[in-house]
């Protein structure tokens, strides 16, 4: 961080999201150890329609940047150019950087992908999990959090995730009633 200028730290980013991305990654156990991390392949981009999609929500950003409602809130000393480069060289993420993405939307876009923090689909529904999120062949082990969902929520998934656990638990509760009732 000491390595970006100050006015990095003045003011803030504009980020785009890609709902429901049409590349899919990988996901692998390297082995029984939770304290092990798996391997993770994000596969960002691979189908080019994702790249297209970054590219043209980038010019819409620039186009809300560049626009009369927008300008007080920038810098005027600052262009279009400057901002993509700065948040280009941002450590927002560990790929290799290149001088001048702002060149090619498509680089910037390349070069400044990453997850924020609300990871999700690594445990879809119908795959891993069956419809009570029972994890397929596995006796007594369910899976209930932000993994099953095949798209993430609009915002923050925090709020999903709790209505998603209060649901399954007091349906859990119900049918252990249910059998323990019919005993």
């Amino acid at each position: 961080m000491q390595s970006l200028p100050q006015s990095a730290f003045v003011g803030g980013f504009i980020l785009e999201k890609i709902m429901g991305p049409i590349s899919t990654g990988h996901l692998e156990l390297t082995s029984r150890s939770p304290n092990d991390n798996p391997s993770v392949t994000f596969n960002y981009f691979k189908d080019p329609r994702d790249l297209q999609r970054c590219v043209d929500g980038m010019k819409i950003i620039e186009n809300v940047i560049e626009s009369n409602a927008f300008s007080t809130f920038r810098f005027d000393s600052l262009s279009i150019i400057t901002l993509l480069n700065m948040t280009a060289s941002s450590p927002i993420n560990l790929l290799p950087k290149h001088a001048n993405v702002s060149r090619s939307l498509e680089q910037f876009c390349k070069d400044t992908v990453m997850t924020i923090w609300h990871y999700h689909g690594g445990c879809i529904v119908d795959r891993v999990v069956d419809r009570d999120y029972k994890v397929i062949g596995i006796d007594s082990l369910r899976v209930i959090d932000g993994s099953t969902f095949r798209n993430s929520p609009g915002t923050n998934p925090q709020a999903t995730v709790m209505m998603l656990g209060r649901y399954m638990g007091v349906k859990i509760m119900r049918e252990r009633q249910a059998s323990n009732g019919a005993k």
